[in-house]
């Protein structure tokens, strides 16, 4: 597809797993500087990822994702959050965006 001068390029969609950190981020480094970027944040409840996350792995992912949140959006990067089954929601979502 041949964009013209006055269309945008299409965002980027970082899927965030074990990754959650702004600064040195090779894929979201990568993603920003072709332009606009959504970040996805699936919490797997599909059973496929291994053991259920315990209370104070909860805890400390809730306070992680917020604080991710609040400094993504100090960039103007949307942090999307759903729970499910990834192979669902990513693609979903990628079309969708």
């Amino acid at each position: 597809m041949h964009m013209t001068a006055t269309q945008t390029a299409p965002p980027s969609l970082i899927w965030l797993r074990d990754d959650l950190r702004l600064d040195d981020n090779p894929a979201l480094a990568a993603a920003a500087a072709d332009g606009p970027v959504v970040a996805l944040y699936v919490l797997d409840n599909s059973g496929k990822s291994g053991r259920p996350l315990g209370g104070a792995a909860r805890w400390w992912l809730h306070k992680s994702l917020t604080s991710l949140h609040h400094d993504f959006a100090q960039h103007g990067v949307q942090l999307i959050f759903r729970h499910g089954d990834p192979t669902h929601i990513v693609p979903a979502l990628a079309h969708e965006i």
